[in-house]
């Protein structure tokens, strides 16, 4: 059975869950991309993003496991 390889951007791949989410996409073949602070990607701003192709059609898949305090202030 042949297995499709799939280019995935983790966002929060540094994290916990995150970092245990790219080494297994990547011990099964595929391409795991982990954006995070440590990689400039900052999730509240947007800053760094464009360093990775999630809105490439050649990115497949985004996963979304950051969790980011709301920007916006309480008062």
């Amino acid at each position: 059975m042949e297995v499709a390889i799939m280019k995935i951007v983790v966002i929060g791949g540094s994290g916990l869950i995150g970092s245990k989410l790219v080494s297994k996409l990547r011990e099964q073949g595929h391409e795991a991309i982990a954006a995070s602070p440590k990689s400039g990607v900052n999730s509240i701003t947007g800053e760094g993003q464009s360093n990775f192709p999630h809105g490439n059609p050649r990115s497949h898949m985004m996963v979304y496991l950051s969790h980011s305090l709301n920007p916006i202030p309480r008062y």
